[in-house]
């Protein structure tokens, strides 16, 4: 079900990009204009910016400690879940209710909050099945949650350039994914 939304979901924005290269004669330029008027490459600084996103230290976990390892993922999802949710808040939210974001953004950025809401499901279903010991079904969820994040981002970067609060959340988020990924990867065989 999933695959067949990020399939749909790809195959409307790709859509959307070839309609808007179409329907524009001219060069299309992802800089905004900030409220004063004067040019502006990237949206004001929100409180995400100021969002601690940083990888908790895995060193000290035990790869061969099952118990080790789920407390580990646990920990890690459940503060991916928080910040996800706050970056969902305090960025996507903030960005639709910009009355000066035109539709193309707004899609985007409608596309985004999906992708990250089931983002956050799949953090707590891996969550679950780390505790249920089914740790190939919990990767498979850290999977699928990397391939939607990427979906967010190459809208983000069709529509925005190169957006510094997405792609600073996105780093941190690939970084969480891909350690959660080494954590259980040896108990997913």
């Amino acid at each position: 079900m999933a695959f067949h939304n990020q399939i749909l979901l790809f195959i409307s924005l790709s859509f959307l990009v070839f309609q808007f290269n179409i329907a524009t004669s001219t060069p299309v330029s992802y800089i905004s204009s900030s409220p004063n008027g004067s040019p502006s490459s990237s949206p004001s600084p929100s409180p995400s910016s100021s969002q601690n996103l940083e990888i908790p230290n895995g060193e000290k976990v035990s790869l061969g400690n099952k118990d080790s390892v789920n407390h580990y993922v646990d920990k890690l999802m459940e503060t991916t879940v928080s910040k996800t949710e706050q970056f969902i808040d305090n960025v996507v939210e903030k960005r639709l209710s910009d009355p000066a974001s035109d539709a193309f953004g707004k899609d985007c950025l409608l596309v985004c909050k999906e992708v990250y809401e089931n983002a956050v499901y799949a953090m707590k279903k891996t969550i679950d099945d780390v505790d249920r010991g089914f740790y190939y079904s919990a990767n498979v969820d850290l999977s699928a949650l990397s391939t939607d994040l990427d979906t967010c981002m190459d809208c983000v970067k069709e529509i925005y350039g190169e957006d510094p609060e997405f792609i600073k959340f996105d780093k941190w988020a690939e970084q969480v994914t891909n350690d959660a990924m080494e954590k259980i990867v040896g108990f997913s065989s």
